[in-house]
C-alpha cells in the first residue's frame, strides 16, 4: 500500500498478498525437491546443483528483506535489489532446469513476481 509516495512493502509473510507468497513458496518448494529428480547426466548434475544454489540465494535474500524492514528506504532499496536479483537468477535456472507445466508455471510466477518487484524498486529507490 501507498503512503507518503512510496509503495509500502510486505516483507513479513504473514502480511504478504497471497499471490507474492504463492510465488515465493512455489519457488522455494521447486528448488528444495528439485534435486530428488535428477538422474545421472551431467546437464542434470549441473541443474540440481544449480537448484540448490538458487534455494540458498531466494532464502538468504528473503532473510535480507526481513533483517531491513525498519532501515531506511536507501538501505531497504540495497536488499530489495539483492532480492530481485536472486529471482531473475532463480528464473533462468528454473526455465533451464524444469519442463513442460511445471516450468511454464514456475517460470510464470518468477517473471510475474519479478515485474513487481520492479515496480517496488521503481517507485521507491533511486
Amino acid at each position: 500500500m501507498a503512503r507518503r509516495g512510496l509503495v509500502e512493502l510486505p516483507v513479513n509473510l504473514s502480511i504478504m498478498q497471497p499471490k507474492a507468497v504463492a510465488r515465493i513458496a512455489v519457488a522455494l518448494a521447486l528448488t528444495a525437491v528439485a534435486p530428488a529428480f535428477v538422474a545421472a547426466s551431467p546437464s542434470e548434475a549441473f541443474c540440481a546443483r544449480d537448484l540448490s544454489a538458487t534455494d540458498t540465494r531466494l532464502r538468504h535474500a528473503l532473510v535480507r528483506l526481513e533483517e531491513t524492514r525498519n532501515l531506511p528506504m536507501p538501505q531497504r532499496c540495497t536488499a530489495f535489489r539483492d532480492h530481485l536479483r536472486a529471482m531473475t537468477q532463480a528464473a533462468s535456472v528454473f526455465e533451464r532446469c524444469s519442463t513442460g507445466r511445471t516450468r511454464s508455471e514456475n517460470v510464470g510466477q518468477m517473471v510475474g513476481s519479478i515485474a513487481d518487484w520492479r515496480v517496488i524498486i521503481a517507485r521507491n529507490c533511486q
